[in-house]
């Protein structure tokens, strides 16, 4: 579906956006407090950029899951882990990368992630919300060159409960359709050893939410325009929660 007119668009009274002679045509940068967002596809811009120190990301799965702008077909799954993995190592130098995936995919992961990756699990308790309650959890793969993953995170695994305050504000106007939880991602900003962290597949903006939230700086990159105006929308926000938080 085309959206003439984009309905998450709002004024944005500390947002720079600029289109600099350096930028390749095509792509759009804006800077919100400690946010430099990109809207783009990711592999125009990753190789522009200096290593960050950390990625927590959740790119295509390869599942056929249809999105508004790709299918997330499993025929491109192959071509983009194979470009994805070696610049986002690079990007976080040596530091810490955290990439959700799906259990659809465990016997490929050997092929694409470096030796001695780990698997967190990222478990989530759904309230009883007007159905019976829900248990479920995502594979995040980890990997790092220069340390452990006892060294950003106590355990291997994570659990969040999640009530009716998150299911009212991730489902309602967010034109994701399946954002990942802000308290679980807000979880792994807090405990990774870095100050900047990126997220190459930004989608509505939650780990630039939770970056911001954390105290640190933050490298988001968008390529559909509807995804990235949402993003800047609660990017914001958070960027002025923090602001108001340390004055």
């Amino acid at each position: 579906m085309i959206h003439s007119v984009n309905p998450f668009y709002a004024a944005r009274s500390t947002v720079r956006a600029s289109r600099t002679p350096s930028l390749p045509t095509g792509i759009t940068k804006r800077v919100i407090g400690d946010a430099t967002l990109y809207r783009a596809d990711c592999f125009d811009v990753l190789p522009m950029l200096e290593p960050v120190g950390a990625v927590i990301t959740d790119p295509p799965y390869g599942i056929g899951f249809r999105y508004r702008t790709c299918d997330d077909s499993p025929r491109d799954y192959d071509g983009l882990m194979t470009r994805l993995v070696p610049e986002l190592t690079r990007l976080a130098r040596g530091g810490p990368c955290l990439v959700w995936q799906s259990l659809l995919t465990l016997p490929l992961w050997p092929r694409y992630f470096p030796k001695g990756f780990r698997v967190i699990a990222a478990c989530k308790a759904y309230s009883r919300y007007g159905s019976p309650a829900c248990l479920s959890w995502d594979p995040v793969i980890f990997w790092s060159e220069s340390n452990v993953i006892r060294e950003h995170l106590p355990r291997n695994w994570h659990m969040q409960e999640l009530g009716p305050a998150y299911l009212d504000l991730n489902v309602r106007g967010n034109p994701v359709p399946c954002p990942k939880a802000l308290p679980q991602i807000r979880y792994f900003c807090d405990q990774v050893r870095s100050d900047a962290i990126l997220d190459p597949f930004m989608g509505s903006g939650t780990t630039g939410v939770a970056t911001i939230l954390a105290g640190k700086r933050f490298v988001g990159i968008e390529r559909d325009p509807v995804y990235f105006e949402y993003a800047c929308k609660r990017i914001e926000a958070a960027w002025k929660e923090r602001s108001h938080a340390e004055h």
